[in-house]
């Protein structure tokens, strides 16, 4: 609990300091040319000028409060160039007559083969959009649940009839969904329960309640085996990602951590989703970057030299009170970056873009530095 004292602080310090030190810096090894290739990305072509990624809008000279940025074709020249007043610019450079054309947030027509280069990997974040959701502990329990069908097949699949409980509307597709993992923050109450799609059904007659009869549902189509207990829930609304969105950091503080990741590993690295413990209850939205932070480990003396706390003998440990390096507080490192791609009341969804080592579940999340 301490520890999360220390890091909400640190959060602070950096909410009160993040205007001031937003000053735009190129990397020394950026290239003053670069050709947009099929499966960029925003984030990676950013990370190749600046050593802040999410900066991007800033470089080219776009204001972040336009929603439909100027598109980067696979085949565009990219060339850095600075304007009057000394600020780095990305412009697109024409193949033809080698004229520059300035990014800028306003469209412009492509008659080429390629669509345009995404924001994030979509082919990694798209299913945890269109097919996987989270619910809290009670909105799971009280879905409607698939009971049976007609036959005593376990697995239910394309065109069976299957038997629900719960109020659903007579016409209405709903999604079947199975939980794949639940698990614990303490910022509410409750377990969070991730749900992945296994199907839609479309409801043929509801309850009846002078007969006692279940609902009667068709399978409309089946990603997986449909099974008694999965649960129908309507289908959700964002079924298409934007292939861009700004990149921003957000304008609130943001202490939170990471409670799960996608391949359900202790340690993961880049392009691993997780989910942390923040979302449209703390400011959170789509496009919004943040970067993970580890303490450095606590050291104490043990045989008048300093060791690392668990390398320490048990009377070191037991006297650490003692500890002359007690007054240091070892400071938290960034060691990562997340972009926030789905967001819930109280969780997000966000993709690793980049890290310095291995990221483990229960490391710190805040503003970037």
């Amino acid at each position: 609990m301490y520890k999360y004292f220390k890091f909400c602080l640190l959060c602070m310090l950096m909410v009160a300091t993040h205007t001031f030190a937003d000053v735009l810096k190129i990397r020394d090894d950026a290239p003053q040319e670069y050709v947009v290739k099929k499966g960029d990305t925003l984030w990676d072509i950013s990370a190749l000028f600046l050593n802040s990624p999410w900066k991007w809008p800033k470089l080219w000279g776009m204001n972040p409060q336009i929603e439909n940025p100027h598109l980067i074709y696979p085949g565009d020249v990219l060339a850095l160039i600075y304007d009057e007043n000394g600020q780095p610019r990305l412009v697109v450079k024409t193949a033809s007559n080698n004229n520059v054309v300035k990014l800028s947030p306003t469209k412009r027509i492509q008659y080429k083969r390629y669509e345009a280069i995404a924001t994030l990997p979509l082919n990694v974040i798209t299913p945890y959009l269109n097919y996987e959701r989270t619910l809290f502990e009670n909105e799971y329990d009280s879905a409607s649940m698939v009971i049976g069908g007609d036959t005593n097949t376990k697995n239910k699949v394309k065109g069976d009839l299957v038997y629900a409980t719960g109020d659903l509307v007579q016409g209405k597709l709903y999604g079947v969904y199975r939980k794949i993992r639940e698990y614990d923050t303490s910022f509410f109450s409750g377990k969070a329960q991730e749900l992945k799609l296994t199907g839609t059904a479309r409801v043929l007659t509801g309850e009846d309640e002078e007969k006692d009869h279940p609902a009667r549902l068709r399978i409309v189509s089946s990603k997986s085996e449909i099974r008694s207990g999965d649960k129908l829930l309507s289908l959700l609304t964002d079924q298409s990602l934007p292939a861009t969105f700004t990149l921003s950091i957000p304008n609130e503080q943001i202490s939170a951590e990471i409670l799960t990741s996608s391949s359900g590993l202790s340690e993961f690295s880049k392009l691993e989703v997780v989910v942390i413990n923040s979302g449209t209850k703390q400011g959170l939205k789509p496009g919004h970057v943040l970067a993970v932070y580890r303490q450095s480990p606590d050291i104490i003396m043990d045989d008048d030299k300093p060791v690392y706390t668990e390398d320490a003998g048990r009377f070191s440990q037991f006297f650490h009170r003692f500890n002359p390096f007690s007054q240091y507080d070892m400071p938290f490192e960034a060691i990562g970056n997340l972009v926030v791609f789905k967001t819930y009341n109280e969780l997000s969804y966000a993709l690793v873009t980049d890290t310095k080592k291995a990221l483990e579940l229960g490391d710190k999340v805040g503003l970037p530095e």
